[in-house]
């Protein structure tokens, strides 16, 4: 069975070089803790605890954790068959 969306958790690496990425689906984010930083194209968003984002994966994007405290996100990817 072929699954179209998959679900993870994630602490986001916080002080490195943006690590854009770009590929087919779209993504939903939630910050259970910490701050993160969403960048999608030429936008940057700064998410808090509560805060999510979603955006279509085409588009080149990074999350990374910012602020003094380590950050923890639930993500969701949708993948087209």
């Amino acid at each position: 069975m072929h699954r179209l969306f998959q679900g993870w958790f994630e602490r986001p690496e916080s002080g490195r070089d943006s690590l854009m990425s770009s590929h087919e689906g779209e993504e939903f984010i939630v910050v259970i803790s910490g701050q993160v930083t969403a960048t999608y194209g030429n936008n940057t968003y700064t998410l808090n605890p509560g805060d999510s984002i979603y955006y279509n994966s085409v588009v080149p994007h990074d999350v990374c954790c910012c602020g003094n405290q380590a950050a923890s996100i639930y993500a969701v990817l949708y993948i087209p068959e």
